[in-house]
């Protein structure tokens, strides 16, 4: 149940930090702590989301597993996502530019 879980907070973060790259037309380093933010943001929401759950539902999540789920996604999560979102970001830039006529 946790892996299905920091899967998804995964998942939420990655496509959020997609959409940062894709849309915002700022800077490369902005666009990057966007995509950080938006792992870290995702993984500490996971941590807090399961240990509410896991508080009102006994036995549903193993808390050692979910200590090990959260240090991941706080290694991972913000790292991907500011990758994510930079290589986004550069990619519709190029795109941009060829679409020029000159």
């Amino acid at each position: 149940m946790e892996t299905v879980t920091a899967l998804v907070a995964a998942g939420a973060a990655f496509g959020l930090s997609y959409l940062i790259g894709r849309s915002l037309t700022a800077s490369f380093l902005l666009v990057a702590l966007g995509g950080l933010l938006s792992g870290a943001g995702f993984a500490i929401l996971f941590f807090v989301s399961t240990v509410t759950v896991g508080h009102f539902v006994p036995q549903l999540f193993e808390p050692w597993l979910l200590g090990v789920h959260f240090i991941a996604l706080m290694a991972v999560a913000p790292l991907g996502g500011a990758v994510i979102a930079a290589l986004t970001h550069r990619h519709i830039e190029r795109v941009d530019a060829a679409r020029l006529p000159f």
